[in-house]
C-alpha cells in the first residue's frame, strides 16, 4: 500500500500513532503490516481521543499483563507491549463490533422500535432484606449474597464506591465484601482489569457485575478465547448487567455538581432515574435535582456511541426504568441466568414486571442516537472485527479522531529501539 512507504513526518497526518518503529521498519523496507496493532495505536484512537470508557477490555485482553491502570485513570503500559493487538480487538470503543457480540436486532418493528434482546422473565422486584446504602430494591446485592452463600458463585467482580463519584473495582469473595459494592456510581473503574488480576482457576464460578460495553467485551473474551491467555474470564459463569445510558467522567461530574453550589464533600449518593440527577447528603436530604441532560459535559464521550442500553449480552439485567421507588427492573435473559434467579427468589419479593414499553423507547431512543454517533457505521451483521486503517477512515476529521500519544505511551518504544 502506497501509504506505509511514505516518510513517518508524512505518515503522522493520516495515522497520528506513527512512532519510532514505524520509522525503523520503514526505513528498513519492510514495513510493519498497518493492522498489527501495539497499545499506543489503540491508545490513539481511544484514550487520546477522549473515547475511553474504562471498561477495562484492553487490560483484560492482554495475554502479557502488560497493561494497568496509571496514574491519569487510563490504561498504560507497565511492561513492553509484544503487538499482539489484542487490547484492540477486545476494545469496545476500537477493534470489537460491539452490537453483534451482544445480540442486537437489526431491523425495528411495525411501530420503529427495537428489541430489548431476549427476555425469559421480566419482573419489579426488591431485597426482603434491603441494605440501607443499596440502590432501588438491592436486588443485585440479594442476588449476589444467596448465590454466595449457596456455592453457587465463589467470587464476583464488581465495583465499590471510594466517594459518591468515585468507584474502584475488586473481587468480593463474602456476603460482607459484596455489601461494599451496594449502591450505583456512575464512574467506570476498569472493573474487567479484575479479570487479569488472578489466574484462571483461582476461583471457578465467577459472577460479573457491570454495564452493557463491559459485559460485551467479556462476551467476546467468551467468545473468542486464547489459549496463551491465563485469566477469569472463562470462569465468569454469571454476567448481570446494569441498565446504562452514560457513565460519568467522576473529576467532571465532582466539578458540574460543586458549580451548582453543592458541598461535594457532603454528598453520600448520586442517583439518575428518569432523566433526572439528584444528589444525596449524609442526613439523607436530597441536595440536588435536575435533567441529567445538564451534565452531559461531564458524560464519557465514548457512551455516546454505545447503542446497548439493557445489557442483551448479559444473563440478568437490572435496572430501575419501569418499576416504581424502592424497586428494581430485573430481565432474566438465559439459563444460567435462570438458575441463578432461582437460588435467590427466596431472598426477594417479586412481581411481574407491568410492561416493558418503558424499556423499549429507552432502548429505542439510544440506539438511533448511537447509530447517528457511530462514525464507523452499526451493522449487527458485519464481522465482529473493526481494523485499524478502517477505524481511521471512520473516524480521521471526526471531533472523535485518532490523536498522537503523550510521550509516556511510547517511551517502552523509544527506549527499546
Amino acid at each position: 500500500m502506497v501509504m506505509l512507504e511514505r516518510p513517518l513526518a508524512q505518515r503522522a497526518s493520516y495515522d497520528p500513532a506513527a512512532d519510532i518503529r514505524t520509522e525503523i521498519s520503514d526505513a528498513s523496507g519492510m514495513p510493519e503490516l498497518p493492522d498489527k496493532i501495539w497499545f499506543h495505536r489503540t491508545a490513539a484512537a481511544v484514550i487520546d481521543a477522549g473515547r475511553c470508557i474504562g471498561c477495562g477490555g484492553c487490560i483484560a485482553a492482554c495475554p502479557s499483563r502488560s497493561i494497568s491502570v496509571g496514574e491519569d485513570g487510563h490504561p498504560t503500559l507497565v511492561q513492553m507491549c509484544t503487538g499482539c493487538s489484542a487490547c484492540w480487538d477486545y476494545c469496545p470503543m476500537s477493534g470489537l463490533r460491539t452490537e453483534r457480540i451482544s445480540r442486537q436486532t437489526l431491523t425495528p418493528n411495525c411501530n420503529g422500535e427495537y428489541s430489548i434482546g431476549e427476555v425469559l422473565e421480566a419482573v419489579s422486584a426488591r431485597a426482603l432484606r434491603r441494605p440501607e446504602q443499596a440502590q432501588d430494591g438491592g436486588v443485585v446485592t440479594a442476588l449476589l449474597d444467596a448465590l454466595l452463600e449457596s456455592g453457587h458463585i465463589d467470587g464476583v467482580i464488581a465495583t465499590r464506591k471510594v466517594d459518591a463519584f468515585h468507584g474502584e473495582a475488586f473481587i468480593a469473595t463474602s456476603a460482607a465484601e459484596v455489601l461494599e459494592a451496594s449502591g450505583s456510581v456512575y464512574h467506570q473503574a476498569h472493573p474487567l482489569a479484575m479479570l487479569n488480576v488472578m489466574p484462571r482457576g483461582s476461583l471457578s464460578r465467577v459472577a460479573l457485575v457491570g454495564t452493557p460495553c463491559q459485559i460485551s467485551a467479556l462476551r467476546a473474551l467468551q467468545l473468542y478465547p486464547w489459549k496463551n491467555r491465563d485469566s477469569l474470564a472463562a470462569d465468569v459463569s454469571l454476567a448481570v448487567s446494569l441498565f446504562c445510558t452514560r457513565s460519568f467522567d467522576a473529576e467532571k461530574l465532582q466539578a458540574a455538581v460543586a458549580a451548582r453550589g453543592i458541598d461535594v464533600s457532603a454528598v453520600r449518593k448520586i442517583d439518575v432515574r428518569s432523566g433526572r440527577l439528584t444528589a444525596e447528603n449524609f442526613a439523607g436530604q436530597n441536595v440536588l435535582g435536575t435533567k441529567v441532560s445538564e451534565f452531559s459535559g461531564a458524560a464519557l464521550s465514548g457512551c455516546g456511541e454505545c447503542a446497548d442500553f439493557a445489557g442483551m449480552g448479559a444473563d440478568i439485567s437490572v435496572g430501575n426504568l419501569a418499576s416504581g421507588a424502592g424497586e428494581s427492573t430485573v430481565l432474566i435473559r438465559s439459563k444460567a441466568g435462570a438458575a441463578a434467579w432461582a437460588v435467590a427468589r427466596d431472598a426477594l419479593e417479586i412481581r411481574p414486571l407491568h410492561s416493558t414499553e418503558a424499556l423499549v423507547k429507552a432502548a429505542t431512543r439510544q440506539r438511533k442516537a448511537a447509530e447517528a454517533r457511530m462514525a464507523r457505521g452499526f451493522d449487527p451483521d458485519g464481522s465482529p472485527w473493526i481494523t485499524y486503517l478502517e477505524h481511521l477512515a471512520a473516524y480521521s476529521g471526526t471531533d472523535r479522531a485518532p490523536a498522537s500519544p503523550p510521550a509516556h505511551r511510547s517511551q517502552s518504544y523509544d527506549i527499546s529501539c
